[in-house]
Formats: C-alpha cells, structure tokens, sequence
C-alpha cells in the first residue's frame, strides 16, 4: 500500500480529470473553496466555504484570530499530553502563521492571498489530505478506511488544479461568469499581478507540495523495509554457550 496507494491515486486522478472532470469538480470544489476559507482564518478574516463560492468579511475580525488561536493552542496541548511531538511542532507552525497574518500582513496582500489560495489549497490541502495515508496504526483513519476517502480526495483536488496550470495557456480560468471574475482575473486585474508570475506561483507551490508528497512516500517505503528486514529470523544459529565458554 505504501508503494502503490499515493502514485495510483494521482495517476488515477489525472485519468479522472482528464475523462469526466465536471463531474470531478464536484469534488474538489470543496477543497478549493476550503482553500479560501483556510487562507482568510489565518490572516484573520472571517470566511466560510460554500459551494461554488466562499464568502468573507471585508474587515478582520480580532475573534476569528482569537478562537483559531485557542483552537491550536488546545490542539498544541492534548498532543503535548499524549506526546504526539509532531501534532504539537505543526500546531505552533500554523499558530505562528496565523498571528504573523492577521498582524503582519497587510490586508490587501492578505486578500490576494486569499484568492489564490483557492486553486493553492488544492495543492497544499489536497496533499494534506493524501497524507493521511500515513495515519499511525490504530488511528481512527485507519480503522474507519476515511484514509482511502481523503486519498482520493485529494488527488483529485491536487491533480484538477495541476492540470489548469501545467496545462495549455489557452485554458487558464481568466474571464468571468455569473458569479464574477475568477479568481486568475481578479489577481491580475484588481491586484496587478502578471500572468507569467500567476502561473509561476502556482506552478512553483505545486512543485513544493509534490516534494514534501515524494519525501513522505519515500519515507513510508524505508519504514516498511525496515520494519520488514527486522521482522525476519535470522538464518544463522544462535550460539550455545556452554560451561567453557561462560
């Protein structure tokens, strides 16, 4: 499974995107409006992922910061309790994001950021969500196979927006629709950016997220052949030890 399940299931979502990806934006829709949602509590404004569309506030929300803040903090804590080192190091990570966004960060940069974190978090959530592959044994994502749920989940999200933006140019989601400009035509129109630089900031969090995928998948493989080499009998004799040798 180690092998396999992350490599066939972007593989298989690429097939996917490719053959049926209206009704694959069924499915990552959700993690693409997520993505927006996730990207406004941590530079403080308040958000909430719809369908086809997420709206925020226009102003931040010092309560949004504070019960993101609260929430890690005791998520920091209930790991430090059961030693979970690595839930509490990621918890202190977004902790340290969120305050720097919503203090640090001007709110018109915080806005664009936004908007791209709807395509950016189909490659940052939906290889959070491939991750869970690797829950620890006896995990509830494990018990409950929601692991191969989020799999397929993810890589759907992650290998959809791959292919807008690895793909032709001739294809890239400018314009608009009943529901406003897209977010590309929002980037570059309200916020100046370039399409050379859109497509290059997306294209280089694509490359660090499916970095961190190969380092994991890699990692996954040196456990299991460890854990498979020390599981074999050794086929040499154990020595007797006899009242000479003792």
């Amino acid at each position: 499974m180690r092998a396999l399940a992350l490599p066939g299931a972007l593989i298989g979502a690429r097939v996917a995107v490719g053959a049926m990806r209206p009704a694959v934006r069924m499915i990552t829709m959700w993690v693409h409006e997520s993505g927006h949602a996730a990207a406004a509590w941590l530079t403080g404004f308040a958000a909430f992922p719809g369908p086809w569309f997420t709206p925020s506030s226009l102003e931040r929300s010092p309560m949004v910061t504070l019960v993101l803040a609260g929430a890690l903090a005791a998520g920091a804590y209930a790991a430090w309790q059961i030693q979970r080192w690595f839930w509490v190091a990621a918890a202190a990570v977004v902790l340290a994001l969120a305050l720097a966004g919503a203090v640090a960060l001007h709110p018109i940069y915080a806005r664009a950021l936004i908007t791209f974190f709807g395509d950016g978090g189909c490659f940052v959530l939906g290889s959070v969500l491939m991750l869970s592959m690797y829950a620890r044994a006896g995990h509830q994502l494990r018990r409950e196979r929601l692991r191969w749920v989020l799999l397929i989940a993810g890589a759907l999200a992650f290998m959809d927006a791959g292919a807008t933006w690895f793909g032709d140019a001739g294809s890239l989601p400018l314009g608009e629709d009943d529901r406003g400009l897209s977010d590309s035509s929002v980037l570059t129109e309200s916020y100046g950016w370039t399409l050379e630089l859109l497509v290059g900031r997306y294209r280089q969090l694509a490359v660090a997220c499916g970095l961190v995928l190969a380092c994991a998948w890699v990692a996954g493989l040196l456990q299991t052949l460890g854990e498979t080499t020390s599981s074999i009998p050794s086929s040499f004799p154990r020595t007797r030890r006899t009242d000479a040798t003792r």
